[in-house]
């Protein structure tokens, strides 16, 4: 590791960086150092076992409840096992306190949090195709049909969002960059044929041009009257919520979302407890998707 990274991530000057790494020579750490690189310590070499303090401990409690929705893949299961092995590590009174609030940190709803892949060998496939930069083929089954593509990727990282998991990568078969879910991965193999050095391709140039494509963000604010507003929740969260102000009878809350369409269906169910305050292009959208509903359910149902 570099000295700047071990002085930034520790929040010492590097001259102190300096000063630390010769103490723990002289204290017989086998330290060495290679050029254009950093600082290691010799293979072999073990440390003391690393004692957590209690909030450290919490965060790995913590996280361990939002890992549950992924407990029967293979990944949930590595967490667990590590888990365990750092509660063994604890000191007695840590530990006491660790297993107390075990009791007391939950999910609200764990009745829906269940995710599992159909295979739960995927992700150790994939961080090996990652790390050894193969290109990979999978047979991808699309959402909401029973069509199945075969698809040449050249992967580039394991993305979360929302319950579920992706894959980003660089699809061959439309030329772009992609993400597929993969619980939606029929089969799935090497093909042996080595990514180029340096990558053409690349996670961060993903990223980019994703948030590029994603965020052409459009403004709208919303007045929410003040005794609903509470119960919008984290669903503003989905719609792209920025920023909120309280006024005498309501809430106003602006978003910058990138689908007015989507925005304005969500708007629709919070009926006459919503109003528009800035948006000409929402307000449209919504009269023009109630008109949509009013001659939808004006015009008789036809007997089959």
């Amino acid at each position: 590791m570099p000295i700047d990274e071990i002085a930034d991530r520790y929040g010492i000057s590097e001259r102190t960086a300096y000063r630390d790494l010769k103490a723990l020579e002289e204290a017989g750490v086998p330290i060495g150092i290679e050029t254009g690189k950093g600082y290691y310590i010799l293979r072999g070499y073990h440390l003391p076992p690393v004692v957590f303090s209690k909030g450290e401990a919490m965060s790995l409690l913590a996280a361990e409840r939002l890992m549950q929705q992924w407990n029967n893949t293979e990944l949930g299961k590595a967490y667990h096992s590590a888990l365990d092995k750092i509660r063994s590590t604890l000191p007695p009174e840590e530990k006491d306190f660790f297993e107390a609030m075990d009791d007391h940190v939950g999910t609200l709803y764990p009745e829906v949090i269940h995710t599992e892949l159909a295979d739960s060998n995927i992700f150790s496939f994939l961080q090996q195709a990652i790390f050894k930069n193969e290109i990979i083929e999978i047979k991808y089954k699309r959402p909401y049909g029973e069509e199945i593509l075969n698809r040449k990727i050249e992967p580039l990282g394991l993305l979360v969002r929302g319950r579920n998991w992706y894959l980003a990568g660089w699809c061959r078969l439309r030329d772009d960059y992609r993400m597929f879910r993969l619980d939606r991965f029929e089969t799935y193999k090497t093909t042996g044929e080595k990514l180029p050095s340096p990558p053409v391709h690349t996670l961060k140039e993903f990223h980019e041009l994703t948030l590029h494509r994603e965020h052409e963000l459009k403004e709208v604010t919303v007045w929410f009257r003040k005794d609903m507003a509470g119960y919008v929740g984290d669903q503003k969260y989905w719609h792209g919520w920025a920023w909120e102000k309280v006024t005498g009878d309501g809430v106003e809350m602006t978003f910058l979302t990138p689908s007015i369409d989507y925005t304005a269906r969500w708007l629709l169910t919070w009926g006459k407890n919503v109003r528009v305050v800035h948006s000409d292009e929402m307000k449209e959208t919504l009269k023009r998707i109630s008109e949509e509903l009013f001659e939808h359910y004006s015009t008789p149902e036809r007997k089959i």
